[in-house]
């Protein structure tokens, strides 16, 4: 890659030319406030007791501001910034840019007997690891038990709130009771309910209206990759038979069948549900609190799959990556293999934050410890399952960014009833344009 600069230095063949940290080192964290923070300073506490040399210190900023004031810092090589907390679509261009240092070969080798796969490939470019995962997520089908029942409708195999799930169970449900998109549309229709022309109650919608993560499954499910393995274009892939398929069927829930509402914004289609006005919806496990606080009776069952294809769900969060012009490079290396690899780091941050661990260690305690046997922690047993079975991280490209405006603009006018052909060909055309563009720098 051409528009890597001097900065992207392995850590390793750093250290092995500068040798061992300072004394007393502190090391700078630039994220998000929030939740993440105090998480992230209880990992901190944690590393600082057992390395009274080191001082860890995290500057927070809010979503509005995170990923512009990070650019500008980390583009000018600010060297009070170690750490730097990153979205996993941002880590190619971090990488590409030289703004974040590959790992090396000993720490990639220990990733990969640490993390689930999908994992250690979002943290990854072109060929080498980038970033460390501090967490992932997970999309669930949500379903309204009564109003699916009221319409003559069994609700699938899922998890409810007077039911436990060992992990048997969960690997039963997954593999045997899961949901095809089809059968989802047939209930949909038979829920969906229209006076004076107003739709009343909606069958199904996504929570991520139009968003690759929401959809990437769609056309994976048919064996559809979004871009070549190179990262070069989209055509013959976002264009290709697997992904007109999935838009069709996209297309049909708006402009055939008519179940699902356009345009939703996030946020939406959860308070539709909790409202009771829609019977169905695919999003995240972190509506599962907001939900359970309604009166609504509703289950959680696998992320649906095309009859003919195979389960895929999306995956991917927050990644540690070490600031290319940190003056302590061998610090905070140190300090991210505590807080992404090892069991006591990762521990602390599962306990605090209580979102999807990407250690296998972790995933697979889950499968075991009777805390996840009940509603609502079995949704925690089932995302793990899923994440070990059928997660897709999304595409690892410098054109990430370009890449999500042109999958949802594509799909929204398709949402809006542009035909599918069209709108995937100009989606491809945007791609190819802006990875030829910046694959040139």
């Amino acid at each position: 890659m051409k528009i890597r600069t001097a900065f992207a230095t392995s850590v390793v063949a750093f250290l092995a030319a500068t040798g061992t940290a300072q004394a007393s080192t502190t090391l700078t964290i630039l994220m998000l406030e929030g939740l993440d923070k105090g998480a992230m300073e209880a990992v901190a506490d944690a590393y600082m007791a057992a390395h009274p040399d080191v001082t860890v210190e995290i500057q927070a900023l809010p979503w509005g501001q995170f990923f512009q004031v990070s650019d500008l810092r980390l583009r000018s090589g600010d060297e009070n910034i170690d750490l730097i907390y990153t979205d996993a679509p941002v880590v190619a261009s971090y990488a590409a840019n030289g703004y974040i240092a590959p790992f090396g070969a000993e720490i990639e080798a220990q990733a990969r007997e640490t993390l689930v796969a999908s994992a250690g490939q979002a943290g990854t470019f072109e060929g080498e690891l980038y970033a460390l995962p501090m967490n992932s997520s997970a999309q669930v089908l949500y379903y309204n038990i009564d109003l699916l029942t009221e319409a003559g409708i069994e609700p699938p195999a899922g998890l409810t709130a007077d039911g436990q799930a060992s992990a048997d169970d969960i690997q039963a449900m997954a593999t045997e009771g899961r949901w095809t998109w089809e059968r989802l549309v047939e209930a949909a229709n038979a829920v969906t309910k229209t006076e004076d022309g107003r739709t009343q109650t909606w069958g199904f919608a996504f929570e991520q209206f139009g968003e690759l993560y929401q959809l990437q499954p769609l056309g994976a499910s048919l064996g559809g990759a979004i871009i070549s393995d190179d990262t070069m274009t989209a055509a013959d892939y976002l264009d290709g038979d697997a992904w007109r398929q999935a838009a069709n069927w996209w297309s049909g829930l708006f402009n055939v069948d008519e179940v699902s509402p356009r345009a939703l914004g996030f946020g939406e289609a959860t308070q539709m549900f909790v409202n009771g006005q829609l019977a169905m919806f695919v999003g995240g496990t972190w509506n599962v609190p907001a939900i359970a606080e309604s009166d609504i009776n509703f289950g959680i069952a696998p992320h649906p799959r095309f009859a003919e294809g195979a389960a895929v769900t999306p995956t991917g969060s927050w990644y540690l990556g070490v600031h290319a012009a940190s003056p302590d490079a061998e610090a905070a290396t140190d300090f991210a293999t505590f807080a992404t690899l090892s069991a006591e780091g990762t521990g602390i941050w599962f306990d605090n934050l209580n979102q999807l661990p990407t250690t296998l260690a972790l995933l697979e305690a889950i499968d075991t410890d009777p805390a996840y046997d009940a509603f609502p922690g079995s949704v925690m047993r089932l995302s793990a399952w899923e994440s070990r079975n059928t997660a897709q991280p999304r595409p690892v490209t410098v054109a990430f960014s370009q890449l999500q405006d042109a999958f949802r603009t594509a799909f929204v006018d398709i949402a809006n009833g542009v035909d599918v052909d069209e709108a995937l060909v100009t989606a491809v055309d945007a791609y190819d344009e802006a990875a030829r563009r910046l694959n040139r720098q």
